[in-house]
This record gives structure tokens, C-alpha cells and sequence, in this order.
């Protein structure tokens, strides 16, 4: 029987994110009111003015959107596929990893996170951002990134999913 399971994380955008999008919006709004007081001297190229205003306001929108992230993990037959969506519109598979080639897996702890972000290796962070207990790790061998750390927040019900593929070193482990 084939299995098959997928899990969506939203996320969460922290204050350098929001920051970044508010001084965008700033400059261009900014940008928008220094054109309107020079109006008479930029009445020769209005048009270009305005039509980069436009484009400087679309593309903070755009920016925005792009920063509205959600992560997909799915689970088919002993593979697991981490994939990145920005904005809903931009789809990017992050990692493809066989489950029954885990080295480690369990719920993080703050040491732990910090031993995975200060390593050498790969990190993927395709968690929700909010750096709660809820979240796993794995780590593996992978044949693009080498030596490889996930940190993700999957449901209790998609973790449990995963373990009967799990190498035999790990099955019998409490996680």
C-alpha cells in the first residue's frame, strides 16, 4: 500500500521582515510627495515620473507579497519532499530526502538549534519561525547538499508517519 501524506507551514514574518517592507513603503510614498512638490520643474518628464512611481509602488507590493512564505512538506513512500512558497504564486523544491538514510531525528531544543545554525553544514529552516517545542530535525546524507540539517514543523500525526521508514537505529527511539 502506498503512502502518502502532506503538511502545510505558514511562515511567520519577524520584525526585520516587516521593517524592511515598511521603509519600502516609506521611500516610495516619500519619493511620491517630493514629486508632487517639484512638480514644475519635473513637468518635462512627468510621465516617466509618474510611471516610476507606479513601478516603485508595484514593486514593494511584489516584494511584500514574495515574503509571505509557506512551506509543504510531503511524505510518499519513504521520501520526503520539503518545498518553499513565496507569495502563492512561486513554487521551489528545497530537498528530496529518503527517510530510510536519516542519521538523527527528534524535537528540537534551543541547544540543539543553535549546535544545527552555528554547524558547517546545509541548513534548511523550513519551519513556522515562531521557535516553538513543536519543532523537528533531521539530519542526513544528502547526495546534493552533503551532510544536511532540516529543521521543519510538521503535526504530531505527519511526524508519526515517517517513522516506520526510519532506519533501524532510529525506529526503536522516543522522539
Amino acid at each position: 500500500m502506498d503512502t502518502f501524506k502532506e503538511y502545510m507551514v505558514t511562515r511567520y514574518q519577524d520584525g526585520k521582515d516587516k521593517l524592511k517592507i515598511f521603509a519600502l513603503i516609506f521611500l516610495c510614498t516619500l519619493l511620491l510627495f517630493l514629486s508632487i512638490f517639484f512638480i514644475e520643474i519635473l513637468a518635462p518628464v512627468l510621465g516617466f515620473v509618474i510611471f516610476g512611481i507606479l513601478a516603485a509602488f508595484y514593486g514593494v507590493y511584489y516584494y511584500a507579497s514574495m515574503k509571505r512564505v509557506e512551506y509543504e512538506y510531503i511524505f510518499t513512500n519513504g521520501d520526503l519532499d520539503i518545498d518553499k512558497i513565496m507569495g502563492q504564486r512561486k513554487r521551489k523544491r528545497l530537498a528530496t530526502i529518503d527517510v530510510s538514510t536519516l542519521l538523527q531525528f527528534g524535537k528540537i531544543t534551543d541547544e540543539k538549534r543553535t549546535e544545527i545554525l552555528s554547524s558547517e553544514h546545509t541548513v534548511i529552516d523550513a519551519s513556522d519561525n515562531l521557535g516553538t517545542d513543536e519543532d523537528y530535525y533531521l539530519e542526513c546524507k544528502h547526495k546534493n547538499y552533503g551532510m544536511l540539517y532540516v529543521i521543519f514543523t510538521p503535526s504530531d500525526e505527519f511526524a508519526e508517519e515517517l517513522k516506520p521508514f526510519f532506519p533501524r537505529e532510529l525506529r526503536g527511539k522516543e522522539f
